[in-house]
């Protein structure tokens, strides 16, 4: 069975053009796509330790954002504008990070970078922000070398998708039900009775038409089997 790897983020996001980067802590990405679409961002906020990633392939964020535990020297060669320093202990980097986003650049679309691998216990939580993020910002996405996740909200969604491309979906509420046809195996009034239920389903068009009664996670992987399995 042929697999291609197509990682081309503005397929994806195409309402995310012009989004602003919030680098978290975890494995930073390594495909040229993925860099250049960072790259594009209008502004790139860096969490607390993040800018050491950034500093390695020459990008400046324009803030670095933390309670300052990881942090040296770097970030003051490395950010157009000072350090922002946040103590508490109660919230990590990247809500840091993202709630000084919605108090100052109000509903500009978000994507985050680096937010999986590494220490799983991390990953885990920021998937969990996402879910908390999309509530204040209905445009937020994660963004690996991988795929992207993306919050669906109750109601009708509509996602670009690419026929083969390995599809999930997540919810913890169990009462939510999801119907979507353009998968190998169609989802109608479908619930989660558990957090992979909704897992390693495959499109079969170019885009998903998703519709819940609650919101949910979306993964879209980059990995797109050329033929549909039976």
């Amino acid at each position: 069975m042929d697999i291609q790897i197509i990682n081309n983020p503005e397929y994806f996001l195409p309402d995310y053009t012009s989004h602003i980067a919030i680098i978290a802590n975890g494995l930073f990405p390594t495909k040229t796509e993925i860099i250049n679409f960072l790259k594009k961002a209008k502004l790139i906020i860096a969490c607390d330790g993040a800018i050491h990633n950034l500093a390695k392939i020459g990008i400046i964020a324009d803030y670095i954002i933390g309670d300052g535990d990881s942090t040296g020297i770097i970030a003051r060669e490395f950010s157009k504008n000072p350090y922002i320093h946040i103590p508490d202990q109660n919230s990590n980097d990247l809500s840091k990070a993202f709630n000084f986003v919605v108090e100052n650049f109000a509903n500009d679309p978000v994507v985050i970078f680096a937010a999986s691998g590494l220490r799983e216990d991390h990953a885990i939580a920021n998937f969990g922000l996402l879910a908390e993020f999309a509530t204040r910002n209905n445009k937020t996405a994660m963004l690996s070398d991988y795929g992207v996740f993306n919050v669906c909200h109750k109601g009708h969604t509509i996602m670009a998708a690419i026929p083969g491309q390995q599809i999930s979906f997540f919810c913890l509420n169990q009462t939510t039900q999801v119907n979507c046809q353009e998968l190998k195996w169609p989802l109608e009034n479908f619930s989660f009775k558990n957090i992979y239920s909704g897992t390693l389903n495959q499109a079969t068009q170019n885009q998903l038409t998703i519709d819940s009664t609650g919101s949910l996670i979306l993964y879209r992987a980059f990995e797109i089997k050329n033929k549909i399995m039976e």
